[in-house]
């Protein structure tokens, strides 16, 4: 990994990862990346020498998180979204139930993904980082719908189930308020049930409309 020489005994792979942890528990904490590599050192029980003779600094360190974070997301988020609307009784149905998986994974991984949407604004490789993985994201989800069209006889043209997904997946950032400050959170204008409702639609009227 760039910039991060990686440990190689177990007490000191068990170190740094007391180290990662604490990153983590201060981004979920904070929703932003304002913490020191002090408060890092404090928490995880390492010393802050320790954590310089693994990484050059703070960036290098987030970026090391960050990519092992979104490694576990990026498989995770692809086992789960294929899995979704096989075998379901309509297209409509396994619409639905992609959209209602892929939102869960967006939500359940909110604390996560927040803070590192706002360190991508100043950090080009957090940026790109982020990026690769709403690449994988899209692709799976398309997948997903493509699947389900040809199990149920549906035509689904590329360029629609393209918008389809990026209506969906900006609606849904939205109402998350990934990429916004915790002093900035959004107003939940719709409860999640209802939310999934209307993007499954949304979806679904968008693909059908052609």
């Amino acid at each position: 990994m760039s910039g991060v020489s990686e440990p190689k005994q177990q007490r000191s792979r068990d170190s740094f990862a007391k180290v990662r942890a604490a990153v983590l528990g201060l981004l979920h904490e904070r929703g932003t990346g304002q913490f020191s590599l002090a408060e890092v050192s404090a928490r995880a029980g390492v010393s802050i020498g320790s954590i310089y003779g693994r990484v050059p600094g703070k960036a290098e360190l987030l970026r090391a998180v960050q990519a092992q974070e979104f490694d576990r997301l990026d498989a995770e988020t692809g086992q789960r979204v294929s899995a979704a609307g096989v075998g379901a009784a309509s297209f409509a149905t396994a619409t639905a139930e992609i959209v209602t998986v892929y939102a869960g994974i967006l939500r359940e991984n909110r604390d996560l993904l927040s803070p590192f949407f706002l360190l991508g604004v100043e950090d080009a490789e957090i940026l790109a980082r982020g990026r690769r993985s709403g690449d994988a994201g899209q692709a799976v989800f398309l997948r997903a719908l493509f699947a389900a069209a040809e199990e149920h006889g549906v035509d689904l043209p590329t360029e629609s189930a393209v918008w389809a997904f990026e209506i969906f997946y900006s609606l849904c950032v939205r109402y998350l308020g990934l990429g916004v400050t915790a002093t900035a959170s959004p107003h939940d204008t719709y409860a999640w049930p209802e939310l999934l409702e209307r993007l499954s639609c949304t979806v679904y009227l968008t693909i059908a409309a052609d």
